[in-house]
C-alpha cells in the first residue's frame, strides 16, 4: 500500500486556513510565521499532486473544490490522531480530549447547558466546545467534521446524518395569565380559532406548527411573527395573542415579569422529537459516545 507523504501539521495549518479565512490568521492560530503555512500547504499539495489553495491579491485566500475536501478528510484524520495519542496515554481507562457539540439555537437553552455541566461533573477530562445555528448549519458541521455531535429536531434531516431520539413531547399551549380559559386542565384548538396566534417563526417551525393545525382540522394562520422564543413568550404574556411551544421552560414568566400559562393540548398531533445526531460511518471517539450515554441517560428520565 503506498502512503501520502502527508504530516499532521501541513493538514492542520489546512484546515486553520479554512476556519480562519486566510494564511496570516491562519499562522496567528497555530503561533507560526505566514512563510511555514505557506511551505506545509505547498508540499501537501505536492505530496498530493493537487491545487488546494488559490493566492490572489483582490479575492484573498481562497480553498479549491479539491481543498475543501481535503479539509473535510483532515479533521478526521487529526480527531483520529487526538483520539489515538489519548488511547494510548490513558491505557483505554479515561475518557479525554476535546469534544465539539453541535445545537440547534432555539433547543439550546434547554439542552447544552444541562448536558454539559452533568458531563463535565463525571468527565472533567473532556473539554467541550459547542457551536449553535440553524438545522442545516449544525448538520453540515457534523458532515465536515467541526463537530462530533449534536442535538436537533427530527425535521429536515441531511443525507449521511444518524440519530438516536432523546425525548419525544407534544407542542404546548402558552396563554396569557388571565385567560378565559386558563381554569382548563387542557386546551384544544378550536377553541382558540377566534383568537390571533403568534408563531414562532424560526425554521422549520411553521411547517411543523401548520402539520400541527392540520390535524386539528384547522388552518393555521398567524397574526404574528417572533423571530425568537423570549418574544414569542412575550407578547403572549401581554395579552396579544396565544402561541404553540414544544420546549417550555419551569418559569412562567416573560421577560418582562410578566405571567402566562402553559397547558396541555388536547388535540392529538403530529411530535418533533429532539435527537442527538452525528455523521453517518464516521469512528465513534470514546468521549462522543460517553457524552452519548449521558444524554441519554439525562433526557430519557
Amino acid at each position: 500500500m503506498s502512503l501520502p507523504n502527508v504530516s499532521p501539521r501541513q493538514l492542520e495549518y489546512l484546515v486553520a486556513i479554512a476556519e480562519t479565512g486566510g494564511i496570516t490568521a491562519a499562522a496567528a492560530r497555530c503561533h507560526v510565521s505566514q512563510s511555514a503555512v505557506s511551505l506545509a500547504v505547498g508540499e501537501l499539495e505536492r505530496a498530493l499532486e493537487v491545487r488546494l489553495v488559490l493566492r490572489g491579491s483582490r479575492r484573498g485566500t481562497r480553498l479549491t473544490a479539491a481543498g475543501q475536501q481535503v479539509v473535510v478528510d483532515g479533521r478526521k484524520v487529526l480527531a483520529a490522531l487526538t483520539e489515538l495519542g489519548t488511547g494510548a496515554r490513558s491505557l483505554g481507562q479515561e475518557v479525554a480530549g476535546r469534544l465539539v457539540v453541535g445545537c440547534y439555537a432555539p433547543i439550546a437553552p434547554f439542552h447544552l447547558p444541562a448536558a454539559i455541566a452533568g458531563f463535565g461533573a463525571v468527565q472533567p477530562a473532556v473539554t467541550i466546545e459547542f457551536a449553535e445555528g440553524t438545522l442545516t448549519e449544525v448538520q453540515e458541521s457534523l458532515l465536515d467534521g467541526r463537530s462530533e455531535l449534536a442535538f436537533l429536531y427530527q425535521q429536515d434531516l441531511l443525507p449521511g446524518i444518524e440519530v438516536e431520539v432523546l425525548h419525544d413531547r407534544p407542542p404546548s399551549v402558552l396563554l396569557p395569565a388571565g385567560h378565559r380559559l386558563r381554569r382548563r386542565r387542557k386546551v384544544g384548538l378550536a377553541d382558540l380559532a377566534a383568537e390571533p396566534y403568534v408563531l414562532l417563526d424560526v425554521p422549520p417551525s411553521e411547517r411543523y406548527f401548520a402539520r400541527v393545525f392540520e390535524a386539528a382540522g384547522l388552518e393555521m394562520r398567524p397574526a404574528h411573527r417572533a423571530g425568537s422564543f423570549e418574544l414569542m413568550r412575550a407578547l403572549v404574556a401581554r395579552g396579544i395573542g396565544y402561541s404553540l411551544a414544544v420546549q417550555t421552560p419551569l418559569t412562567e414568566l416573560s421577560y418582562e415579569g410578566l405571567p402566562l400559562l402553559t397547558k396541555p393540548l388536547a388535540d392529538a398531533v403530529p411530535t418533533t422529537p429532539v435527537v442527538l445526531g452525528w455523521a453517518a460511518g464516521s469512528r465513534t471517539t470514546r468521549r462522543a459516545a460517553a457524552f452519548r450515554e449521558h444524554c441519554r441517560e439525562l433526557f430519557r428520565s
